[in-house]
């Protein structure tokens, strides 16, 4: 008797542009702070800079700035290496941030 075998799931292979789809509809948060963390190839495609063409990095708490959302906005940008196109910034006001994301 072979007892309580934990078995993992069949692994699926996605094509890397399916996944990078995937991973832009949860949006920059989750996709710096989670996505990355989930498997290599997750790790691989957040890091990608066509991923970060486009970053809509809207404050949901309207009126709150903090360090937090600024960190990560700059991270954003970074990972875009220069490819970035299209940025969508909402409730910011911070012009170091701003200076920071020209200059990039």
């Amino acid at each position: 008797m072979w007892g309580n075998v934990l078995l993992s799931p069949p692994r699926i292979e996605l094509p890397q542009d399916v996944t990078t789809n995937i991973l832009h509809r949860q949006g920059a948060k989750s996709e710096l702070k989670c996505a990355q963390k989930v498997c290599t190839t997750w790790w691989k495609v957040s890091n990608d800079p066509t991923l970060w063409q486009a970053i809509d990095f809207s404050n949901p708490r309207q009126g709150v700035f903090n360090d937090e959302y600024n960190v990560m906005c700059c991270c954003a940008v970074d990972r875009s290496h220069g490819q970035l196109v299209e940025l969508t910034i909402h409730y910011f006001n911070d012009d170091v941030l701003f200076d920071y994301i020209v200059h990039q």
